[in-house]
């Protein structure tokens, strides 16, 4: 999972993501119905975070697609560097 995100992510045209992204983490609810994606970048991660929540149906899409699960889990993404990864 963290391979295809980090595809999909490179892929998107958005200002607001840097050139270089790091998936430090993906945490997968048993039931695989949310997915919390812990990423970091240099600089500030708050416009980061943003654009990867605007294009999460996107990257939903891409899971789909490359990954062969009963149910696509529900993207939310977050700040490696700022919290503690659970």
């Amino acid at each position: 999972m963290r391979r295809v995100l980090s595809d999909a992510i490179h892929d998107l045209r958005d200002p607001r993501i840097p050139v270089v992204v790091t998936i430090e983490a993906v945490r997968v609810s048993a039931d695989l119905q949310h997915a919390r994606v812990f990423v970091s970048a240099l600089g500030d991660t708050g416009e980061l975070l943003a654009a990867l929540n605007h294009a999460r149906g996107f990257l939903q899409a891409r899971l789909a697609g490359d990954l062969n699960l009963r149910r696509t889990p529900n993207l939310a993404f977050y700040d490696a560097g700022s919290s503690a990864l659970p």
